[in-house]
């Protein structure tokens, strides 16, 4: 499976450190420099399983990276913003991307200013602070596109919800997906052969 990683690199003082893992292999490990117009691109291939995994962390930045005026406004900041990524010629639609998690490796100073900080964010592609973003991911492109179209809209019906009735008379969760109702619980039997079946009825 080919892969291919974008980011943005964010330039204060020096360049932004970035380690990227993948399967738990370390295949890159330095300065994040542009190396395509403004962005950062990273290629690789590897033989896929049925789970995998990439990481990207951040790290490096001791908190003097973070330039700000006599107003506090910041100036300058070394970070990295994760732009996208390939998996073959499929793209990650930016939904999916934004609902994994950046843990967070906060530093002491941080810490004495507030202490409860979270472990995890979500909803964020600016990688400012030191820690790790991770992508998990299965082992056919074609068929995690299109568990990726059911996924992105239930995410984007996650706050339009609704309750009805089943034949049974149970009560159930749903959510429109492709103009129609569907059980919140359908994805985890919905068949790829299927969900490919609907979603080129709707073309």
């Amino acid at each position: 499976m080919d892969i291919k990683i974008i980011i943005e690199p964010v330039f204060s003082v020096k360049w932004p450190m970035v380690r990227i893992t993948i399967n738990n292999t370390v295949c890159f490990d330095g300065a994040c420099e542009p190396n395509d117009n403004n962005f950062f691109v990273y290629k690789t291939n590897i033989d896929a399983i049925e789970k995998n995994n990439i990481e990207i962390e951040h790290y490096d930045k001791k908190g003097k990276e973070t330039v700000v005026d006599n107003d506090g406004e910041v100036i300058s900041d070394r970070a990295l913003i994760l732009k996208s990524i390939i998996l073959d010629d499929f793209t990650i639609p930016d939904v999916i991307l934004y609902d994994r998690p950046f843990y967070v490796i906060w530093t002491a100073d941080q810490l004495r200013e507030s202490k409860d900080r979270p472990k995890e964010i979500k909803n964020n592609l600016y990688f400012g602070y030191n820690g790790t973003y991770r992508f998990e991911f299965g082992g056919d492109s074609a068929k995690e596109y299109y568990f990726n179209l059911l996924e992105k809209e239930r995410i984007a019906n996650v706050h339009n919800k609704k309750e009805m009735r089943d034949p049974t008379g149970k009560l159930v969760e749903v959510f429109e997906f492709t103009g129609r109702l569907v059980d919140s619980n359908e994805k985890d039997n919905i068949t790829i052969d299927q969900l490919y079946e609907r979603v080129n009825n709707e073309i």
